[in-house]
């Protein structure tokens, strides 16, 4: 029964979360000559990757997780945020905001924003088939790596999820530990799996470069 009304709370909770100017024939071809010699070119894909500390993205996971008010958004942010700081351009094009519709499992309890957060990220600088081989290690990870183990503010009890769902993740966790959505330990516990996850995909991204 508690385990029911843990889903139901967090269906519930996660629910409310989260002119113109006419031209003549002769200017016409003029203008489009222009505009296109004007127009930016687009970045190559995949963006250049320069390696990063996977303490120094769980680290920043976890801030952004709060930051932003989001796990998609935090996880997005750890990656990509810190390589728009280290090279700038094209990473600092994409906004974090974006990610904002990952929260909660995309707000159905579906697959963990920090999982989704990661992946745009690690799709963005990997060629497809290496994304694919990245995103098969994170997840089987996911399911059975014991959350959280980054606690810098609370001591939280530790489970394991078994699924790559937010609505499984997070009920499994606050029956264990009693807590509520809106509880602060709730809330570390998320910015925690921010964090972790981010930083495992940096560590499976190193170790695939030979970084």
């Amino acid at each position: 029964m508690a385990n029911l009304q843990t889903r139901r709370e967090f269906l519930k909770t996660s629910g409310k979360v989260l002119a113109g100017v006419a031209l003549t024939g002769a200017a016409l071809p003029l203008m489009n000559t222009r505009a296109e010699t004007a127009a930016p070119t687009a970045p190559a894909h995949p963006y250049e990757y320069v390696r990063l500390d996977p303490q120094a993205v769980l680290e920043r996971g976890y801030q952004s997780f709060y930051k932003y008010g989001g796990c998609g958004m935090g996880a997005f942010d750890a990656i990509i945020g810190q390589l728009a700081d280290v090279q700038g351009y094209p990473h600092n094009q994409i906004p974090v905001q974006m990610l904002s519709v990952a929260s909660a499992g995309f707000f159905a309890g579906t697959l963990c924003g920090s999982l989704a957060g990661a992946m745009m990220a690690i799709g963005l600088l990997c060629e497809p088939a290496e994304a694919k081989e990245i995103q098969a290690n994170l997840f089987a990870w996911y399911k059975e790596h014991p959350f959280p183990g980054y606690q810098p503010e609370f001591k939280n009890p530790t489970t394991v999820s078994g699924s790559i769902d937010c609505l499984d993740s997070c009920s499994k966790f606050m029956e264990a530990a009693q807590v509520r959505m809106g509880d602060d330990e709730r809330k570390a516990r998320c910015a925690a799996v921010t964090g972790e996850t981010a930083a495992k995909a940096i560590e499976l991204l190193n170790a695939a470069r030979g970084l």
